[in-house]
């Protein structure tokens, strides 16, 4: 867990050892149910921990939610770094969600619960007050998919491929969208963008 520390994202020996023990589990269960296509144990760090972990400065609140979890990227090692929060993996996919709750089982997750459904089809639902969504749709049709999520205060932390000119932008809805920048944008692979709701 090195390349965790090199970051700044350095974690706790218990911690780690969780960490590692999830790239086991998603590493065996990848083969047969197609979670991720990476499967280099120094990739793995690279592109699911540090860019999971990445996020945690920036949650906001006790409720999160993942949207389109699909490995439990980046919920679960969210989950395990922030014990005291509350995390809602939202997955349509049956083998995935399967995966996810085999996973925070293993590794005691007590704060994870985990919804087996597409976002938009999700019953009435208390908002969160931060919601997660990694390459699940472009941003427009992201925030329709992820409205009902939001009370005034939410953030989404989106990581995306796509982007927008300049270093902000609105949306319909009254959403205010802005791309982080700096060191921690480099531990990414697309653009980190923070949205909340403009008030009124």
């Amino acid at each position: 867990m090195q390349q965790l520390a090199s970051v700044g994202l350095a974690q706790s020996g218990e911690t780690a050892g969780t960490l590692a023990e999830f790239l086991s589990l998603l590493s065996k269960w990848a083969r047969v149910h197609n979670l991720t296509a990476v499967t280099d144990p120094e990739e793995m760090i690279r592109r699911h921990l540090v860019e999971s972990l990445a996020l945690q400065s920036f949650l906001r609140g006790a409720r999160i939610a993942d949207v389109g979890s699909g490995g439990g990227l980046p919920g679960i090692p969210l989950a395990i770094a922030e014990r005291e929060r509350e995390f809602t993996l939202i997955e349509s996919r049956g083998k995935r969600a399967e995966f996810l709750r085999h996973a925070s089982g293993v590794l005691g997750l007590t704060n994870v619960v985990v919804a087996h459904a597409r976002v938009e089809d999700l019953p009435s639902i208390s908002p969160f007050d931060t919601v997660l969504a990694r390459a699940v749709a472009p941003l427009p049709e992201l925030l329709k998919l992820v409205g009902h999520l939001f009370a005034p205060e939410t953030i989404l932390l989106a990581l995306t491929g796509e982007s927008f000119s300049g270093e902000a932008a609105t949306f319909a809805g009254g959403y205010r969208a802005r791309r982080v920048g700096g060191p921690i944008a480099g531990l990414f692979r697309g653009s980190f963008i923070v949205v909340d709701k403009s008030e009124g």
